[in-house]
């Protein structure tokens, strides 16, 4: 029954570790996928002159689940007659962003209202912070995930060592 008990104990901590590994990579796809939304959105702005719900409609297109979704119900909202600012800042505030990246994000929803050089200027700066913050997520990986498994499995054989 022991050897039961600490095997379960082992897999919960192979899960556990699997788990945060998984959110993490979403997290970092999230971002690079907001990155280069927004980049290809400072173009079209400048570009193609486009709607901003249409805008968002077509960078929902290119991204992954999480960034498409908040760039849909973004537009779906500014479809409705719904101030772009409020829709933009509640859907940052859902995404499974830092605090500081999420912060980032509802930087851009006052700058929504403004003229399109404004938005413009806007949505390069965030671009660039976004840039940043993956480059900072991808330098601690390793050891990110190193703590976290080490940690996870510690407390593992803790278990393992006072049911034992």
């Amino acid at each position: 029954m022991k050897a039961w008990g600490i095997a379960c104990i082992l897999l919960g901590a192979f899960w556990g570790t699997r788990v945060s590994v998984r959110e993490r990579r979403r997290k970092r796809v999230l971002l690079s996928d907001l990155r280069a939304a927004f980049a290809r959105m400072g173009e079209e702005i400048r570009l193609a002159r486009i709607p901003l719900p249409d805008l968002l409609e077509g960078l929902a297109e290119t991204c992954g689940p999480d960034a498409a979704a908040f760039f849909r119900t973004v537009a779906g909202g500014v479809r409705q007659g719904r101030p772009p600012s409020v829709i933009w800042g509640r859907e940052a505030d859902a995404l499974p962003l830092s605090p500081t990246d999420r912060l980032t994000l509802r930087e851009l929803s006052p700058v929504l209202r403004g003229d399109e050089e404004q938005i413009r200027r806007a949505v390069d700066v965030l671009s660039g912070r976004l840039e940043r913050s993956l480059q900072d997520m991808d330098r601690s990986a390793d050891a990110d995930l190193r703590r976290a498994a080490a940690l996870i499995f510690s407390a593992a054989a803790l278990l393992v060592i006072l049911l034992y």
